[in-house]
């Protein structure tokens, strides 16, 4: 959840440090919002539901995989938008890994009592699982510990999507600029033309 937090924050900095447009944020013609939202519901849900060992691997794991199909779809459907492809890319990853091994390979880091980050173990979740040496391309799972004072680890495809959201808020709030030329030489090209009928109009005095 912070890290989602940091990101918002992250690309409200870009939109601002850049000078960028909020109303032309507000703009962008996202298309397929019900399949964002359903996939989000559904890993908002994975995380709430206690769902039993036996469960896990069969309907915890499918509802799973069809919350980042929906994610997908959505991206997929939006992406002719500016930096929509590279969040794409994170999504992809972490489905990726989560795919070949049954959930995020993890590993976990907690807190003792001064404070100090220690390795500990956890009980297997939906969407997270211990990591081990066994692991398919366990370099994309939860294995990079942010700096104090975060303490979840996150993986490499949550950088490449927080990149991308930034990416987006970036190219979202920019002005289109060749539009605006479209536009300004369709109205010179009227101008020009009317002025053209009326030194031609013949005249009748």
């Amino acid at each position: 959840m912070w890290l989602l937090a940091v990101t918002v924050a992250a690309a409200t900095l870009v939109v601002i440090v850049t000078r960028g447009s909020w109303s032309r944020l507000a703009q962008l013609p996202i298309r397929g919002s019900g399949f964002f939202l359903a996939g989000l519901i559904i890993q908002v849900a994975l995380g709430i539901v206690d769902f039993a060992p036996r469960h896990i691997d069969s309907l915890g794991f499918g509802l799973l995989m069809l919350s980042y199909a929906l994610l997908l779809t959505f991206c997929l459907i939006n992406i002719r938008l500016r930096g929509m492809t590279v969040i794409v890319l994170g999504i992809a990853l972490n489905a990726l890994v989560i795919g070949l091994n049954q959930g995020m390979p993890t590993r976990s880091v907690g807190i003792d009592e001064r404070g100090d980050r220690v390795e500990q173990t956890f009980e297997r979740t939906v969407k997270h699982r211990p990591a081990s040496g066994d692991d398919l391309l366990g370099f994309l799972g939860d294995e990079i510990l942010p700096p104090k004072p975060f303490n979840a680890l996150i993986s490499i495809g949550d950088i490449v999507i927080a990149l991308g959201i930034c990416t987006l808020a970036f190219f979202g709030s920019r002005r289109d600029r060749s539009g605006d030329r479209r536009q300004t030489g369709t109205s010179d090209r009227r101008s020009k033309a009317r002025s053209s009928t009326a030194r031609t109009r013949p005249s009748y005095t």
